[in-house]
């Protein structure tokens, strides 16, 4: 068993190699999201205590109370975010004791909030959680041992809960883990009792396709949708995918139908007494071939797939728009693009001056400048966040003596692309010219983008190639730090290194290919990640006035700091 000595080392610093795997991998996750380990209040979260899987799950836990009857014991079950919606404790001085270590019903053990523990560790890694005392992350829980895992929904196979046993440290013994896990088989068996026939015979469809093969499946259903991992990380919508199956009802059983990012899926409808019921999507790599079942039009709420970057086309229509009104400044991470962007919104060819060439030689880039506006044609700045001040400063004045000038952008770096402005100097000569502003985002936090602009690469190397569906899910979820720039080059080398007409997750660099097993973000989730990157910069990292100015606490804050990989 480990002991307190094992834990003291831990927390001192030091990686001991007296304790299990799974519990040293639980701690550094804990540190990580930063748990304190001397003391730490389990958050009460408001929880609904009468869902379906509780009332499925309480007289299960029930009946096995009554088998635990002196035996020192306490039965917990959760929901799947790990607050506690049932309890029951043997005895009065247990029940003391789990009173004043929060295990409570509405009391969340959610491994991020509470570090290691039965409940949280066995919600975290999908499998059974054995907590012995001092091998709990927080030094108040050392007194109890907690045997917890999760449990799966047989149809949707997604986790709903978790049940929990907890007993003294004193009294731990093998047979709980026998008891977890009675309790879940015994669960999960009421669950598909009670689940409707026709969600059982879509499930048991969805079992049959995966047997054929692999690659993305999903079955759909009314209200309902089972997707295996890769379908998953395609994030298809299920009522769009609902909507266009109901359209295809007359259209036989191997009808194909448009996905977004050019995909497309061959769908078998999947009958119930003769109705149909739902339909097994299979979903292929490419677009429909031209001997492929029609596609019937689409009745869909969104577009099947964003034009080659919506938001950079509409930054573009706003560029076009303005540069013949006056200056327009361009502002954007590095690699968004912002010189193409400008390039495209002038009716001719721009003279392009680089400030990067004024430190150099800054009387003589000034004269060029000049010169530049004496001539018809646009002028493009570029770089001008490397301007200092008297760099600024003379521009502004070259401008303002120049009277009437052609037409004339800039591009400037900004690290804060949510409005906030460029260094100081960049600013001081956008206001100083009353030039027009346009942003462009990072790809990060534009998933579908990606893929859009991915295929644009792809099709300037002449060559009729597509992305494999894993591959797709790489590069929507990978973080893009050197954005339109760091796309090219990766989607540049993978089409010169394909080997066929598609380029699959093994053709990626390995750090796109790492990104292929994360989970991805909703788009709320994706914009309380670009929130929290904005603060967190605006502090230069510090996380407690992070945390206070979002006002969530620094624990709440290390955890979505992890969740984001931020």
């Amino acid at each position: 068993m480990t002991t307190v000595r094992t834990w003291e080392r831990f927390q001192a610093g030091e990686e001991p190699r007296d304790v299990r795997a799974e519990v040293l991998t639980s701690w550094r996750r804990s540190r990580f999201s930063g748990v304190d380990p001397e003391y730490v209040d389990v958050p009460y979260l408001e929880t609904d205590l009468d869902t379906h899987f509780a009332r499925v799950a309480v007289p299960i836990m029930t009946g096995m109370a009554d088998l635990l009857v002196g035996d020192s014991s306490c039965l917990a079950l959760s929901d799947a975010s790990g607050s506690v919606v049932w309890r029951w404790v043997s005895e009065p001085m247990l029940r003391n004791t789990l009173d004043g270590l929060s295990v409570v019903e509405g009391f969340c053990f959610n491994e991020e909030f509470v570090g290691t523990n039965g409940l949280g560790t066995a919600l975290e890694t999908g499998g059974l959680a054995v907590v012995r005392g001092s091998e709990h992350f927080v030094q108040r829980f050392h007194d109890v041992t907690c045997v917890a895992a999760p449990v799966r929904h047989p149809v949707t196979r997604r986790i709903v809960g978790a049940v929990n046993v907890t007993c003294r440290a004193a009294d731990t013994n093998s047979l709980l883990a026998v008891v977890v896990r009675k309790l879940v088989e015994e669960i999960r068996a009421a669950l598909y009792d009670a689940a409707s026939a026709r969600e059982r015979h879509l499930l048991s469809a969805f079992l049959e396709e995966q047997r054929r093969g692999g690659g993305p499946v999903a079955v759909v259903g009314d209200g309902l949708i089972i997707a295996n991992p890769q379908a998953a990380d395609l994030g298809l919508d299920r009522l769009d995918l609902w909507d266009e199956i109901r359209a295809l009802r007359g259209a036989g059983d191997d009808a194909r139908i448009a996905l977004p990012a050019d995909l497309t899926a061959r769908v078998r409808l999947v009958r119930e007494a003769g109705a149909p019921a739902g339909a097994v999507v299979t979903v292929t790599e490419g677009p429909a071939s031209p001997e492929s079942p029609p596609v019937p039009p689409r009745r869909t709420r969104r577009p099947v797939a964003a034009e080659p970057g919506s938001e950079w086309e509409a930054a573009a229509r706003r560029a076009r728009s303005l540069v013949a009104q006056g200056p327009v400044v361009v502002l954007g991470e590095p690699g968004t693009g912002k010189r193409t962007l400008l390039t495209g919104a002038f009716d001719a060819d721009p003279v392009v001056l680089d400030a990067a060439t004024c430190v150099l030689d800054p009387a003589a880039w000034v004269d060029r400048l000049r010169a530049a506006l004496d001539d018809p044609s646009p002028v493009l700045l570029h770089h001008v966040d490397l301007l200092d001040a008297a760099a600024a400063a003379a521009v502004c004045a070259v401008l303002d003596a120049a009277g009437v000038c052609p037409p004339l952008g800039l591009t400037a770096t900004a690290t804060v692309t949510d409005g906030a402005a460029a260094p100081p100097p960049v600013m001081r000569l956008v206001d100083g010219l009353a030039a027009a502003t346009v942003h462009l985002a990072p790809l990060r936090g534009r998933p579908d983008a990606v893929v859009a602009h991915a295929r644009s690469e792809l099709a300037r190397h002449g060559r009729d190639l597509s992305f494999a569906a894993d591959a797709h899910a790489a590069l929507r979820r990978y973080d893009w730090p050197g954005n339109l720039a760091e796309l090219a080059r990766v989607v540049r080398d993978a089409a010169r290194d394909a080997d066929g007409p598609t380029i699959v997750l093994a053709g990626l660099p390995a750090e796109v290919r790492g990104a292929a097993e994360r989970r991805a973000l909703s788009p709320i989730e994706r914009a309380e990640a670009g929130v929290i990157a904005s603060v967190l910069r605006a502090h230069d990292g510090n996380k407690s006035l992070a945390a206070r100015e979002l006002g969530i606490s620094r624990t709440a804050l290390y955890s979505k700091i992890r969740t984001y990989r931020l």
